[in-house]
Formats: structure tokens, C-alpha cells, sequence
């Protein structure tokens, strides 16, 4: 008989990490709510992450272990990106960094895409992923906006951030970060964002009135803004 570590999305945006020895079974009573508690309060849910183990211990162990992961670590987990799961353990503790930014190049159609993004999710916050190499952003790809309340928050649908580290792993364009809009409000960072923020050094872009967008970045003392290079290509 194995046993099951798993992960699951919740309404909200919440991870729930958990154990059993039958996973298809289990996976089927937290869907329909019968297991009363943390899940059944959050429906829906959708299965994100699973792995055998040969004994309860060491299930029970993984479960345990992730359920003390920070979100970014969780995320890291779900798109099997084994390099950001070791970087994300050594930071934890570590003094800040320096603060000095280097300049991000977007492309001229990635921002269009950000604009017309934000135009036709308006009222509601738009959100999307931005693709690229190093510090070059070709492509800001539009993604479904899953928070329940979407007018004043955004979360990117997991799927499409599991599908853009996937295929970033096949050799395709890298996950460089994320952008969203404020529909009512500035370009910047709002207590929300600071307070959502992960710390892992990904690149956010933040659409804001009027017609502004500011690109920053995620770092371990929170955001800092980023000289901006536009370009054709």
C-alpha cells in the first residue's frame, strides 16, 4: 500500500497540504465538502500537488513539512522547480540583499498587451504572467483573474502559472513575473500587494490610472521600483 503527500488550491487562493492512503478517495470527499473543516469551508478545490511515499511516516513528514512553507516555496513546489525550492531555503534568514536594480527591457508589445488586458477587465483587476529571458520581457500573457473578490484583488488561475513553468521547462520563454491593474487606483504597490508580496524576486508589473504602468520588483525588504527600457522587439 503507498501513501500520499498532497496540495490543494482553495477558494481564496489558500494551499492545504495533507496526507492519506488512498488519494483518488480522498481527493473525491474534499470536493464535495464531506470532510468538514478547513476545505469544505473553501470550495471549490482543486488537487495541484501529489506524491508517493512508501510509508505514513514519511507522507505525514511532507505534509508537515510543507504546511510550514511560505507561499512562494508552495508555488515553487507545484511547478516542480526544484532550483527555486533550494534558493527560497537558503534566503530564509538571510540579510537583505543589495538595492540597486538593473534596468528591465519590455517589449513594446508586451505593454499593449498589459493595456488592452487591464481595458477589457475593467471594472475588475486584470492579471497575467510576464514571459521573457533574463532581465527582457517579450510577452505579457493575460490569465484568468480567480479571487473571489476581483474588483479590489487579483490571483492569477493556477493552471496557467503551472502551464507557463511548464512549458519554460521544455524550452520555452521564462517565467520573468506578473502583472495586474488597479482599476481606481495608482501604478504602485498598495497594502494589499505588500501584504500578498512573497519576497522571491520575481518582476511585477502594475497598471494604474491614468493609464500608468511601473514595473517593480519583489524582493526580500518588498518592492523596488525599476528603470524601465522599451522596446521594439
Amino acid at each position: 500500500m503507498g501513501f500520499w503527500a498532497y496540495m490543494l488550491h482553495c477558494r481564496g487562493g489558500v494551499f492545504y497540504a495533507g496526507h492519506t492512503d488512498d488519494l483518488e478517495r480522498r481527493i473525491a470527499q474534499h470536493k464535495s465538502g464531506t470532510i468538514p473543516g478547513f476545505t469544505s469551508e473553501r470550495l471549490p478545490v482543486e488537487l495541484v500537488w501529489a506524491q508517493e511515499f512508501p510509508t505514513r511516516h514519511e507522507a505525514k513528514a511532507a505534509e508537515l513539512r510543507i504546511k510550514g512553507w511560505s507561499r512562494a516555496k508552495k508555488l515553487a513546489l507545484i511547478r516542480e522547480d526544484w532550483d527555486a525550492i533550494s534558493r527560497l531555503a537558503k534566503r530564509k534568514g538571510s540579510p537583505s540583499t543589495s538595492s540597486g536594480q538593473a534596468e528591465i527591457e519590455v517589449s513594446a508589445q508586451a505593454l499593449a498587451a498589459m493595456r488592452a488586458a487591464a481595458a477589457a477587465a475593467h471594472p475588475h483587476e486584470a492579471c497575467g504572467i510576464l514571459l521573457g529571458e533574463g532581465s527582457r520581457i517579450t510577452e505579457a500573457r493575460a490569465a484568468r483573474n480567480v479571487h473571489p473578490a476581483p474588483r479590489t484583488h487579483f490571483e492569477i488561475d493556477p493552471q496557467a502559472l503551472i502551464d507557463a513553468h511548464r512549458a519554460a521547462r521544455g524550452g520555452g520563454p521564462q517565467v520573468i513575473g506578473y502583472f495586474h491593474s488597479h482599476p481606481c487606483g495608482p501604478a504602485a504597490p498598495s497594502a494589499t500587494d505588500r501584504a500578498c508580496a512573497s519576497g522571491d524576486g520575481r518582476v511585477w508589473a502594475i497598471l494604474g490610472e491614468p493609464d500608468a504602468v511601473t514595473f517593480w520588483r519583489d524582493g526580500e525588504a518588498g518592492f523596488t521600483a525599476l528603470p524601465l527600457c522599451l522596446t521594439d522587439g
